[in-house]
């Protein structure tokens, strides 16, 4: 990956998936699916792995901004991070 301020929210986002408890399966599956994304752009970085991300990342930044406000921070940062790559 050639950009390091977003590997690095991309290592922080993944550190708080860990700890995020889903309440529904949704939730669940949305936070895999997220999981794997970031592994893939972090091992690839190609723009069809950042443009599938963006996509997951937009749908985690609606469901989880009420229950899970510090996600949602890091979510966002994700988000504007890759709008500048």
């Amino acid at each position: 990956m050639d950009n390091p301020k977003l590997k690095e929210l991309l290592e922080q986002l993944h550190a708080a998936l860990e700890q995020t408890q889903p309440v529904d399966d949704e939730s669940r599956q949305l936070l895999a699916h997220l999981r794997d994304d970031i592994q893939t752009v972090l091992r690839e970085s190609s723009a069809s792995s950042r443009a599938s991300l963006h996509r997951r990342l937009d749908a985690a930044l609606a469901q989880f901004e009420d229950s899970h406000p510090d996600l949602a921070l890091t979510i966002k940062q994700v988000l504007d991070n890759l709008a500048q790559v």
